[in-house]
C-alpha cells in the first residue's frame, strides 16, 4: 500500500450509519492504515460516531487504536452549506494541519424517468452530487495552494458513464458531471501541483444497494444474483477494491496521474453483455 504519512484528508461523506462499512468508510480505514491524518465529514452525526468508533476499535486489526484515534477527527457538515463546509475544513486545519487531500464520496440515488420525476427532485440531485463537490473543491483550494499541490479525489459512477439499466437519469446526469468538473479542474490547476481524478465505482456490494436498488428485484437474494452474475468477474467488487484506489490517487505514487476517470469495475464498462435490468 502507498504511504500517506504526512497526509492530511478530507474525507466527505464517509461516516457509516450502523457501523455498515461503505465506500466511504473502507476509504477512511484505509487511509489511516497508510499512515494519513484524516478528518471524517458528514451531514449526520451518528455516522460520524458509528465510525470512530469503529476505526478506534480493536477489530479493525490496523494497529494501536489510540494511535489511530489521535490521527482522526470528525466533524459535522453539509455539503449543500458553504458556510459549514468552510468552517469543517478550519476544524481540520486547526486539529490536524492543513487538508493536501479532499476525498469526496457524497452522494445520493433519485430514481425516476423523466415521466414521473419532479424537477426539483432532479435538482437535489445535482445540488448534492455535484454542486457539493464544487464547493468542497472551492473549500480546499486555498489549503493546496498553501502547501504547493494537493489531490482531489471524487467517487462517482459507472452509471455517469452509461446506461446501467435504472431509472435514475438525475443520478446518472449528475456523476457524469462530476466527471467532468474533476477532469477540468484537475487541468485547470495542474500547474500548481494539484491533481484531480474521478474513481467510477461499478458493481460494488455496498448498504446503498440494499437502500436504493433491491426495489427493482423481487427480492434482495435476486438482486445480489443478478448483480454477481452481470460482472464480467462473476462477482460484484467490494469497498476494499474502491479504497486501495483512493490510497495510491491520494499519495506521490501517482503523482502524474491527473484529470482522469478510472473505473474499478471489473471491465464492466467495457462488457459485451446487457445491463442490469431496472
Amino acid at each position: 500500500m502507498s504511504d500517506l504519512s504526512g497526509k492530511v484528508i478530507m474525507a466527505i461523506g464517509c461516516g457509516t450509519p450502523d457501523g455498515q462499512v461503505n465506500n466511504g468508510f473502507a476509504a477512511t480505514q484505509a487511509f489511516l492504515a497508510a499512515g494519513a491524518r484524516v478528518c471524517i465529514v458528514d451531514r449526520d452525526a451518528n455516522a460520524l460516531d458509528q465510525a470512530r468508533a469503529a476505526l478506534t476499535s480493536d477489530r479493525l486489526g490496523e494497529g494501536d487504536g489510540a494511535d489511530l484515534g489521535s490521527r482522526l477527527t470528525t466533524v459535522v457538515a453539509d455539503v449543500g452549506d458553504e458556510d459549514s463546509l468552510s468552517a469543517a475544513f478550519g476544524h481540520c486545519a486547526r486539529t490536524l494541519g492543513d487538508p493536501t487531500v479532499l476525498h469526496y464520496n457524497v452522494g445520493i440515488v433519485v430514481n425516476g424517468g423523466l415521466d414521473v420525476l419532479e424537477t426539483t427532485a432532479f435538482a437535489t440531485a445535482l445540488d448534492i452530487n455535484l454542486t457539493g463537490a464544487f464547493s468542497a473543491m472551492k473549500q480546499a483550494l486555498p489549503y493546496m495552494r498553501k502547501a504547493g499541490g494537493g489531490s482531489i479525489i471524487t467517487v462517482s459512477s459507472v452509471g455517469g458513464m452509461r446506461y446501467m439499466g435504472y431509472d435514475y437519469p438525475a443520478y446518472a446526469a449528475s456523476k457524469a458531471g462530476l466527471i467532468e468538473l474533476t477532469k477540468v479542474v484537475g487541468a485547470q490547476y495542474a500547474s500548481e501541483g494539484i491533481r484531480a481524478n474521478s474513481i467510477a465505482p461499478g458493481l460494488i456490494e455496498t448498504p446503498l444497494i440494499h437502500n436504493s436498488i433491491s426495489g427493482h428485484y423481487g427480492s434482495v437474494e435476486e438482486m445480489l444474483a443478478a448483480r454477481h452474475a452481470l460482472s464480467p468477474t462473476g462477482k460484484m467488487g467490494q469497498p476494499e477494491d474502491v479504497a486501495k484506489l483512493a490510497v495510491f490517487l491520494a499519495s506521490e505514487d501517482s503523482s502524474y496521474i491527473n484529470s482522469t476517470l478510472i473505473p474499478v469495475d471489473g471491465g464492466l464498462v467495457h462488457f459485451a453483455g446487457s445491463p442490469p435490468k431496472g
